[in-house]
C-alpha cells in the first residue's frame, strides 16, 4: 500500500483496534516524545520505521501509534508525516534532530496528513503499517541518513516523533569496521555459586544462558563472560547437569574473542571509589564442593610424588623451574585456578557500567596491571555523539571506547519486545552508522558497539539483530582483537563517579571483611567461611543491581543479616547458678554452634573477686548445628562467698568470637572440709568401737576358755578321786 492510497483510507485505518495499553515516554524509543503543553508526559506519538534501509525504487513502512495515558479522552486529531530531502550532515545534527524538544533545522518534505480518531483515556491507537515509496520522497541519489518525523495534533495537545532512515543509493563509502561486545551474565539476584537445579534451568533449551549463547554463536562478536558461571558448573563435578556441561563445552569451542568480567560481574569502579585498594577476587570456592563428586587421580607410580607435591628445583640448577601447581589435589578436588580457568582471548579485561569511570579508577587498573578497559564514549570529552576510534590510548591506559549513541540503538533492538520495535531501533542504528561511514577517514577507523547487562528477548532476536547489522551498508564486522590502537590526544576521560548512596552501600558491605576473617580462625579451614563470604559479597557488587536499587537494598539487607547470623552463630548458653562445695571442680558450660561448620573454641572465665582461681578450658570442637559442654577447671582460694564468672569464647588464635556471658557461683568450699572431718571422725569412732568390741569379745572368749578348762580339770580330779576310792574299797 502506497502512502497516497493509505491516506485515502484514513477513516478505515482510524477504526483499527483500541487497546488498554498505557505507555510513558520513558518506555518509548528515542525521539518519540510528546511536546504538548497540557499533558506533555502523558500523550506519546511513536512513528516506527520498518524495512530499512530504503533502496532506490524500493519502499519502507511506518507504524504509527498514539498513546493516551491521561484520564481524559483525546478528541479526533491528525498526524503529519515528513521526511528530509537531503542527508543529515553530521552526528551532532542527527542528535539535535532526534531531540523532539529541540527546534527542527532539517530541510524536509511534508508527505501527507493522517486523520486520527478520538482516543479513550488510558488507551492506545495503532495504525496498520503505512507504506512509503521512493516516489513519495524527494530524495537525491545520495547515500546517507535522512530525517523522518511525525507530528500529532489533537486540540491543544501535540506530540512529536522523530526518527531517521538510510537511503542506500549512489556510491557507497568504503566500509567502517564495527566490533561488537556482548556480556553473558546472570540476573543480579543469582547466588554466588549457582546450584545444580538453577544451572539446569539456565542452560535448558529455553534457559537464559542458552538464549544468550545461541544469540551470538555464528557471529563475529566478542563475548564477556561472568566467571561465576564457569566455576558453578565445574564446582559440581560429576553432579553438574548435562545441559550445563554441554553449554560450557559449546562456549569453550566458540571461535569468538572472549574475556572475563569480574566474578559475579562485580562493579569494578564502585569497588575502587568506595575505598578498596584493589578489585575483590574470589579467595576460595571450596565451600561449594562435595568431595563425593570428584575422583582422586590415579598414581601408577607409587614412588612418584603425589599430585599435591610440588617439585623443588635443585639449587645447583639455575635453569630449573618449579613444577606448576597441579589442577587437583590428592582427593581430586580442583584448585580455585582450575575452577576459574578458561581459554580467554583477553585473559584480563575490565568492563565497568556506562558513565561510572574516573581517572583514579584508570590509574588503579593500570597499577594492578588490569585491562584493557571498556569505556562508553559518553564518559569522555568526545561525548555520546562523536565518533571515536574503538581502541585508543587514554592517558597511560589503553581503552576500548564504546560508541554510546549507536550502542543504545543496538541495545534497544536486542531487547525489543516486538518486531516493530526491533526494526525501528535498527533503523536508528543504521542511520548513525551511515553518517559515521560518510565521515572523513571513516575507512581507516573502527568503532565498538556494546550491549549492556540487560538480556536479549530471545536468541532468535539477538541473532537477527546481528545478522542485520552484518549486512548494514557502509560497515564491515571485525573482531575485538583486530582493533588497532589510535592515539587521540584530543580525547580525555571525564570523571563520572558513582552516587554517594551506592558507594556507601559498597563500604558497608566491605566492613564485614575483618570480622569474618577473625571469626573464621575458629574453623579448621578458614577459607571455607572466608571464601563463601567473599563470593556472596561479590554477588552484591553486581553491575546488574544498578538498574534496580529497590531490590538491591533488600538484597543487601539480607546479606547483612546473614553475615550477622554467622558472626553470632556460636553462643554460650545461659547457665543456672552453680553451688561450689569443693576446693576444686570443673564447671561445665554449654556452647551452641548454629553454624553449618564445626568450630574449635577455648572458653576463658574471669572471676569478679579473688575467691576463685580459674583456668581456661582446653581447645574444644563444637560440631556443626549442635550444643556441647565445655569444662572449665576452678579452684577455691579465699573462703566462702558469691562470685560472678564472666565467660568468653576464643579461637585458638585468641580471637574473641562471642559477647561475654556471666554465671553466678556460690562458694562453700569449707563445707567440704567440715564434711571431711565429720566423715573422718565418724570413721575413727567406728574403728575404735570395732577395736573395743573385738578386745571385749576376745576377753570373754579367754575367760570362758579358762572357766571351761578349770571345770574340765575339776572333773578329771573328781574322776581320779573316785577311781582311787573305788580302788581302796576293792583292796579292802
Amino acid at each position: 500500500m502506497t502512502l497516497p492510497s493509505t491516506l485515502a483510507r484514513a477513516a478505515v485505518v482510524a477504526a483499527v483496534g483500541l487497546s488498554s495499553l498505557a505507555l510513558t515516554p520513558s518506555a518509548t524509543a528515542a525521539g518519540h516524545v510528546s511536546t504538548a503543553a497540557e499533558s506533555s508526559d502523558d500523550v506519546v506519538l511513536a512513528v516506527e520505521l520498518l524495512d530499512t534501509p530504503l533502496l532506490p525504487d524500493g519502499e519502507m513502512r511506518a507504524s504509527i501509534t498514539v498513546t493516551n495515558s491521561t484520564d481524559d479522552s483525546l478528541s479526533s486529531g491528525h498526524v503529519v508525516l515528513s521526511a528530509g530531502d537531503r542527508p543529515v550532515e553530521s552526528r551532532a545534527a542527527l542528535s539535535t534532530f532526534l531531540d523532539a524538544t529541540a527546534a527542527d533545522t532539517e530541510s524536509s518534505t511534508t508527505l501527507e496528513t493522517l486523520d486520527i480518531p478520538a482516543i479513550d483515556p488510558n488507551s492506545t491507537w495503532t495504525s496498520t503499517p503505512v507504506t512509503v515509496t521512493t516516489d513519495d520522497l524527494a530524495l537525491p541519489e545520495t547515500f546517507g541518513a535522512y530525517a523522518f518525523a511525525g507530528t500529532y495534533v489533537s486540540g491543544a495537545v501535540t506530540a512529536q516523533s522523530r526518527d531517521a532512515f538510510v537511503f542506500e543509493a549512489g556510491t557507497l563509502p568504503q566500509p567502517t569496521t564495527v566490533a561488537v561486545a556482548v556480556p553473558i551474565t546472570l540476573p543480579p539476584e543469582a547466588d554466588s555459586l549457582i546450584n545444580a537445579e538453577d544451572l539446569e534451568a539456565y542452560t535448558s533449551e529455553a534457559g537464559l544462558l542458552t538464549q544468550q549463547l545461541d544469540g551470538v554463536l555464528g557471529h563475529n562478536v566478542a563475548i564477556a563472560i561472568d566467571p561465576r558461571i564457569i566455576a558453578s558448573i565445574r564446582v559440581l563435578g560429576s553432579a553438574a547437569p548435562d545441559t550445563a556441561v554441554e553449554w560450557l563445552a559449546r562456549l569453550e569451542s566458540a571461535p569468538n574473542d572472549t574475556f572475563p568480567l569480574q566474578y559475579a560481574d562485580a562493579d569494578p569502579t564502585a569497588q575502587l571509589q568506595a575505598g578498596a585498594e584493589s578489585l575483590q577476587q574470589p579467595s576460595s570456592l571450596l565451600f561449594g564442593i562435595d568431595p563425593n563428586n570428584f575422583t582422586p587421580p590415579e598414581n601408577d607410580n607409587p614412588e612418584a610424588p603425589t599430585p599435591t607435591d610440588t617439585a623443588t628445583p635443585s639449587t645447583n640448577d639455575v635453569d630449573a623451574t618449579p613444577t606448576p601447581t597441579p589442577p587437583v589435589n590428592s582427593d581430586g578436588i580442583p584448585s580455585l585456578e582450575t575452577l576459574l580457568d578458561f581459554p580467554y582471548t583477553f585473559p584480563s579485561a575490565i568492563w565497568p557500567d556506562d558513565n561510572t569511570v574516573t581517572a583514579a579508577d584508570l590509574a588503579g587498573f593500570e597499577s594492578s596491571k588490569l585491562g584493557p578497559v571498556i569505556i562508553s564514549s559518553s564518559n569522555t570529552s568526545a561525548g555520546a555523539h562523536t565518533t571515536i576510534n574503538g581502541k585508543i590510548t587514554l592517558g597511560d591506559s589503553t581503552a576500548f571506547i564504546s560508541d554510546a549513541a549507536a550502542s543504545r540503538d543496538l541495545r534497544r533492538a536486542a531487547t525489543a519486545a516486538s518486531d516493530t520495535a526491533q526494526s525501528d531501533a535498527i533503523s536508528g542504528l543504521e542511520a548513525k552508522l551511515a553518517i559515521i561511514a560518510n565521515e572523513s577517514g571513516a575507512s581507516s577507523r573502527s568503532i565498538l558497539l556494546t550491549l549492556d547487562r540487560t538480556w536479549p528477548t530471545s536468541a532468535e532476536r539477538m541473532s537477527s539483530v546481528l545478522s542485520i547489522l552484518e549486512s548494514a551498508p557502509g560497515i564491515t564486522m571485525g573482531s575485538l582483537g583486530s582493533l588497532e590502537t589510535s592515539d587521540r590526544g584530543d580525547v580525555s576521560l571525564v570523571d563520572k563517579p558513582q552516587s554517594d548512596e551506592r558507594l556507601s552501600t559498597f563500604s558497608r558491605i566491605a566492613s564485614f571483611d575483618d570480622d569474618i576473617a577473625s571469626f573464621a580462625t575458629a574453623i579448621s579451614d578458614p577459607s571455607l567461611l572466608i571464601g563463601r563470604h567473599n563470593a556472596a559479597k561479590l554477588a552484591e557488587y553486581s553491575v546488574g543491581w544498578r538498574a534496580d536499587s529497590t531490590d538491591w537494598a533488600d538484597d543487601v539487607a539480607s546479606f547483612e543479616e546473614s553475615t550477622q547470623d554467622v558472626l553470632t552463630s556460636v553462643t554460650i548458653v545461659q547457665s543456672s547458678p552453680i553451688l561450689m562445695i569443693a576446693d576444686q571442680i570443673s564447671i561445665k558450660i554449654s556452647v551452641r554452634n548454629s553454624l553449618d561448620l564445626p568450630v574449635h573454641v577455648v572458653m576463658r572465665a574471669a572471676p569478679d573477686n579473688p575467691r576463685l582461681a580459674v583456668e581456661s578450658s582446653e581447645l574444644t570442637e563444637i560440631p556443626a548445628k549442635t550444643q556441647q559442654s565445655v569444662a572449665i577447671p576452678v579452684t577455691a582460694r579465699l573462703g566462702n562467698g558469691d562470685v560472678n564468672l564472666r565467660l568468653n569464647l576464643y579461637t585458638a588464635d585468641g580471637v574473641s568470637i562471642t559477647n561475654s556471658s556471666t554465671v553466678p557461683v556460690t562458694v562453700r568450699a569449707d563445707w567440704e572440709r567440715i564434711g571431711t572431718i565429720i566423715l573422718i571422725g565418724g570413721v575413727s569412732l567406728l574403728f575404735v568401737f570395732g577395736v573395743i568390741r573385738t578386745v571385749l569379745r576376745r576377753r570373754r572368749e579367754r575367760t570362758a576358755s579358762v572357766i571351761a578348762s578349770a571345770a574340765e580339770a575339776t572333773d578329771v580330779d573328781d574322776a581320779e578321786h573316785s577311781d582311787d576310792a573305788q580302788g581302796r574299797r576293792d583292796d579292802g
